[in-house]
């Protein structure tokens, strides 16, 4: 059957973006839809990803790096510090401007409506909020990030500010770019997330240069990747992480497995291949997400009172050591091997949470 083109990818997000340089270099015809005119703007992930962990998949230009993490910093509601150092599209057809209205499947085809209908064997779904949407609103929080000018903050060095009463389940967070410049953002369930980060630059001299509202997931990847002819990656299918809603690595890993089975799919006409796609996912991510998870549950279910003594943990010489030398990509499983079986047992017994020394408990 004659189709306007192979695959129809709606979101220009870095999942998408992955697809279709995948797709396309295995001689597959596709179409990127994105609903902003220019890609990246504006800009709603932070970008903060080790340079091993994207080597992997597509190695970036220097052009793509804004700033190298030296270290990083966590604050603790009563001021406690954890202080960490971390020194150690191939000829797709892309159209910006072009909101995906909806699609229809049938006939062996999806037809896709954005403004004009196109026709195609398989639609990717790579809208991210939009998309999720869909499938779990529950586990969106509402943030706010502004990029901004000032000297308070350091180059290289990443904070976290936890606080469960700014920022009931989230975090605010600064990432420096260089040249006095950082990205600053606010999260939290139920708050007025603009709101929220202008009472944390309270105090602080900074020249705002733009705003950004950004809703995040944290509800972990959905059930299924693949449905019928539409195949999610990236935040549509929940591959971003349920502790900080980062997802550069796995949703590239996304759009890169889903490219190589519905090229598969396209060369055997056989739709069937596309289950290949999530179980490849899931055998590389699929623990720590699940590890993650349940740190996540353990984090909201904490007080003030727990998260200082968490930051203290993770302030300790021994446990910060441990922490510098592993991967932050996967860091669920990094911030358990760091504590060790004893050292998790231990802080899951003097936390005043009878919830989270169960969760954490179950952990090791």
């Amino acid at each position: 059957m004659t189709t306007d083109y192979d695959v129809v990818v709606g979101g220009g997000s870095v999942g998408g973006l992955s697809f279709a340089i995948g797709a396309a270099s295995r001689g597959l015809r596709v179409l990127v839809l994105e609903e902003d005119e220019e890609i990246g703007e504006p800009e709603k992930c932070d970008g903060l990803v080790s340079m091993r962990a994207m080597r992997r998949y597509i190695p970036p230009g220097e052009g793509c790096i804004q700033s190298r993490v030296k270290s990083g910093v966590i604050h603790s509601p009563s001021g406690l510090i954890a202080s960490l150092d971390a020194s150690r599209s191939a000829g797709a057809v892309l159209k910006t401007g072009a909101r995906i209205e909806g699609t229809a499947e049938g006939g062996g085809l999806v037809r896709v409506k954005a403004g004009s209908s196109y026709s195609c064997s398989y639609y990717v779904d790579a809208t991210g909020p939009a998309g999720i949407l869909k499938r779990n609103r529950t586990r969106l929080m509402p943030a706010a990030k502004y990029e901004i000018e000032g000297d308070w903050f350091t180059d290289g060095e990443v904070q976290v500010f936890i606080d469960q009463k700014r920022y009931p389940g989230f975090f605010a967070w600064v990432i420096p770019r260089g040249d006095r410049m950082a990205k600053v953002g606010a999260a939290g369930f139920g708050v007025n997330s603009f709101k929220t980060l202008d009472s944390f630059l309270e105090g602080r001299v900074y020249r705002i240069i733009t705003k950004v509202a950004a809703p995040i997931y944290v509800g972990g990847q959905v059930d299924q990747f693949v449905s019928g002819r539409t195949i999610l990656v990236g935040e549509s299918a929940g591959q971003v992480k349920p502790t900080t809603a980062g997802g550069i690595l796995s949703s590239v890993a996304g759009g890169t497995i889903a490219a190589r089975w519905v090229a598969e799919s396209v060369e055997r006409s056989d739709a069937l291949l596309l289950q290949n796609y999530q179980r490849d996912w899931s055998e590389e991510f699929g623990d720590e997400f699940k590890v993650m998870k349940r740190l996540r549950h353990l984090y909201e279910g904490l007080s003030n009172r727990d998260a200082d003594k968490i930051v203290s943990a993770l302030g300790s010489k021994r446990v910060s050591k441990k922490l510098s030398a592993t991967d932050f990509d996967f860091h669920g499983t990094a911030f358990l091997s760091a504590l060790g079986v004893k050292g998790t047992l231990q802080l899951a017994g003097v936390l005043f949470s009878s919830e989270a020394r169960q969760v954490l408990s179950s952990l090791v």
